[in-house]
């Protein structure tokens, strides 16, 4: 399989394809578009960080003060997320029921991961859910804050996780 380096050039030109073409977009209008581009960010975020194991996206999207709540319940900053990324090794990456809730220019993204792989020392993560703040200015996405949590076995059983 090709390996590749997103960065948020190539996403933008992908985001613009996207728009252009009205794949993926949801609807019509500035915000729709605008929605779908952050949904293709977050996702891409989660590939190249869980999957590829690369950092420069991560690194141009997050804002300086970024902080993470880990599975487990550590709250890590900018540079400590960019350094776990090595932690992972991961064969693929699922995204899916992802939902924004937007008020005015601040976003909150929700979902589930899926990873096939695992990450040292804790091993392998049944799913987790995931919520992710981004903020829009100057016409860019910047990631503010996530927090993941592994799905609880009896959620998973009822499909509410």
């Amino acid at each position: 399989m090709a390996e590749f380096t997103l960065s948020r050039a190539g996403l933008i030109g992908a985001a613009a394809f996207t728009v252009a073409t009205g794949a993926g977009a949801q609807g019509s209008g500035n915000q729709d578009a605008s929605e779908a581009d952050l949904l293709a960010l977050n996702e891409a975020l989660f590939q190249s960080m869980i999957v590829q194991k690369d950092a420069t996206l991560f690194n141009e999207v997050a804002v300086e003060d970024f902080t993470v709540l880990a599975p487990g319940g550590m709250v890590e900053g900018k540079a400590r997320a960019a350094a776990g990324i090595a932690a992972w090794d991961a064969a693929s990456i699922t995204v899916s029921g992802q939902e924004v809730a937007r008020h005015s220019e601040v976003a909150v993204v929700t979902g589930r991961l899926d990873i096939d792989g695992t990450m040292k020392p804790v091993g392998r993560w049944g799913p987790l859910k995931h919520m992710s703040v981004y903020e829009y200015a100057d016409g860019e996405w910047r990631l503010i804050s996530r927090a993941l949590t592994p799905c609880a076995e009896m959620l998973v059983k009822l499909d509410r996780c």
